[in-house]
């Protein structure tokens, strides 16, 4: 196996750095995404892998994105059936009874 290349990119929209690992393996290539484990791919050529890499890395962000929508979504529907209120309820009783500090 030949030295790992890497490469760093961002995504519009998310904070997170990701590094894309490529090497030559024998006759063909091997790449992966350090923060995605899910992100890795075989291919005969160094530009098939960086294709495959760059769709498999969209899909797993639109999965991960749709995830946060639907939890977004969840989250608005508890506190509107009130869900959450006795988490509120414990904190102000807690900050009145001086177990909290005001930051």
């Amino acid at each position: 196996m030949e030295k790992v290349c890497t490469a760093e990119t961002q995504k519009q929209g998310f904070e997170e750095t990701y590094t894309f690992h490529i090497q030559k393996n024998g006759e063909g290539w091997v790449g992966w995404i350090q923060e995605l484990p899910e992100v890795n791919a075989e291919q005969r050529t160094r530009e098939e892998l960086l294709k495959t890499l760059a769709i498999e890395f969209g899909k797993v962000l639109k999965m991960y994105e749709t995830q946060a929508e639907t939890w977004d979504k969840q989250f608005e529907d508890d506190v509107k059936a009130g869900k959450l209120d006795r988490f509120a309820e414990e904190a102000l009783a807690d900050f009145q009874a001086g177990k909290c500090e005001e930051i």
